[in-house]
């Protein structure tokens, strides 16, 4: 029967968890780095070069949003698969798999129109593992790290798409101009985490997959759903705004440039609130405080992005950034958190993040997209942003409360 305890946010596992290595530490934490830094420029390196490979191509409007939504689908098809491929496989085994299947797709994408989408789907498929399994990782490794942890998971996850988004054109050019060359650049971080992964498969510390496997349910735990729902609903305001933002802001006044520098303010704030929320959250007793305010204030500039002065809107990109980068980070470190063992965190990331990623990444943009042609203008768009937020906020607040996922 599933249970909620109130005792303690962390409790103490059900058996003894393996003993590691000061090396096998080490190489832990720098696996877990290695990893977010290749979370998103696999895929954050394609929306800068989409003129190129529609020309390169011939691809028509309709391909190119196929192209960019197969990610998102991969999530919820592959991103089901991590737990039980975990429990029956090992961890580390699949992390290395998975990091193989992404560089496969990685090479395979490079060589016409039905090869990128079959070598996207492979990425896909490779980098939803490896995103709802990392957290996995840092809970097994670092069960008295779990803060300090997930904030270098965050920012090293924000830095991987920041530097991609930024540099990928200029890094084409210089390599000749071929935006097959420029994707093929990205593989390449990937290559460190595999040796990571081979290393530390080596060394031999890797408790591998249990002796007795017992289905996990967490299905009935409202917990489980309070997580998803807040993950879901955060996923969907921080879509909108990645989709529509440069559009909300030039029906604001102002130019493309400056709209750019707005947005660009509104990512790099996200990276340092990603790294200091989850220490500040691993050290709370609960985390309804700090959750409330990340949501409110990711809320509140978003709305005031549509609404507040033009000459004020670099503030408010700034305050939006801290609030969603800082609410993104307590989503994912909750995760880990309210999970009793490390098997039920694989569940609970599994079902956090395929369904959270699915939902926002499709519904969030669609809505405001539907909103604005029905109303004619972004007005509406800040009612829906409230109503986001606030059921966030009610969600967000319940999965923040000293609870713990545990399955008996």
């Amino acid at each position: 029967m599933l249970q909620s305890s109130t005792q303690s946010t962390m409790p103490p596992a059900v058996t003894e968890g393996p003993k590691h290595s000061a090396t096998h530490s080490i190489l832990g934490v720098l696996l877990v780095v290695s990893l977010s830094l290749n979370l998103r420029p696999m895929l954050t390196s394609v929306a800068p070069l989409l003129h190129d490979i529609q020309a390169g191509l011939g691809l028509s409007n309709v391909w190119i949003s196929v192209l960019m939504t197969v990610p998102v689908v991969c999530l919820g098809i592959f991103g089901p698969l991590a737990a039980p491929m975990s429990r029956r496989f090992g961890l580390e085994k699949v992390l290395l798999a998975a990091i193989t299947v992404a560089l496969a797709g990685g090479v395979l994408r490079s060589f016409g129109f039905v090869p990128l989408y079959a070598g996207t789907i492979l990425i896909g498929a490779g980098i939803s593992l490896l995103g709802i399994l990392t957290p996995v990782l840092i809970k097994q490794e670092f069960p008295d790290k779990v803060g300090l942890m997930m904030g270098l998971f965050a920012m090293a996850l924000g830095l991987g798409a920041a530097v991609s988004t930024a540099s990928v054109v200029p890094i084409t050019d210089a390599l000749g101009g071929r935006w097959q060359t420029g994707l093929a650049v990205w593989m390449l971080p990937l290559i460190p985490a595999a040796l990571l992964a081979v290393a530390r498969l080596m060394i031999g510390n890797d408790p591998g997959p249990p002796a007795v496997r017992v289905q996990l349910g967490i299905m009935h735990d409202p917990v489980s759903w309070q997580l998803m729902g807040f993950f879901a609903l955060f996923a969907s305001l921080a879509y909108a705004l990645i989709s529509w933002g440069p559009s909300m802001l030039l029906a604001r006044g102002l130019d493309p440039k400056t709209s750019g520098f707005v947005m660009s303010i509104y990512f790099l704030a996200q990276m340092p609130s990603g790294l200091v929320v989850p220490i500040i959250a691993g050290r709370m007793r609960d985390q309804r405080l700090i959750t409330t305010a990340m949501v409110i204030l990711g809320t509140v500039g978003a709305i005031g992005l549509l609404l507040a002065p033009a000459w004020s809107l670099t503030g408010v990109a700034l305050a939006v950034g801290i609030g969603q980068g800082g609410g993104f980070a307590i989503a994912l470190t909750l995760i880990v958190l309210r999970a009793g063992t490390p098997q039920i965190a694989a569940k609970l990331s599994s079902m956090v993040q395929s369904v959270g990623y699915v939902i926002g990444g499709l519904v969030g943009p669609f809505a405001v997209g539907l909103l604005h042609d029905i109303a004619g203008s972004w007005s509406i768009v800040a009612l829906f942003f409230a109503v986001v937020g606030a059921v966030s906020l009610v969600l967000g607040y319940g999965a923040s409360r000293n609870r713990t996922v545990m399955a008996s």
